[in-house]
């Protein structure tokens, strides 16, 4: 099986410069627990998370100082079982789908749980 089959679209991005009050926000009216962040161009420069979130305790602090700019990508001609291999060498639990340079897809670790569960 291909990420493609299991990847979530469309993607829910934000902007650095955003504040974690819009991310927390974002995130519970999508009930996503990640997101890529992109620059004004579509570069991706960083993945934020609810985790990141609740670790931060300033409504006001930009997203740039939350996330983490350590960002797995697979492409989603990849399969299923390589994108689990790479969450648990890295120990994420996102991955950003990517295809000539643009984001195209979020697989989770629990998109690769159903897979399996459902197997």
């Amino acid at each position: 099986m291909r990420v493609e089959a299991i990847m979530s679209v469309p993607v829910t991005i934000t902007k650095r410069n955003n504040k974690v009050t819009f991310l927390k926000d974002l995130l519970s009216r999508k009930n996503i627990n990640a997101l890529p962040v992109l620059e004004e161009d579509g570069t991706i420069t960083g993945i934020v998370s609810s985790s990141d979130v609740a670790k931060c305790h300033d409504e006001n602090e930009l997203i740039q100082n939350i996330m983490s700019d350590r960002v797995h990508i697979v492409l989603k001609n990849n399969r299923v079982k390589d994108a689990a291999a790479m969450m648990v060498k890295n120990n994420v639990h996102h991955l950003v789908v990517m295809e000539e340079g643009n984001v195209v897809g979020m697989v989770s670790s629990m998109d690769i749980i159903k897979v399996y569960a459902e197997d």
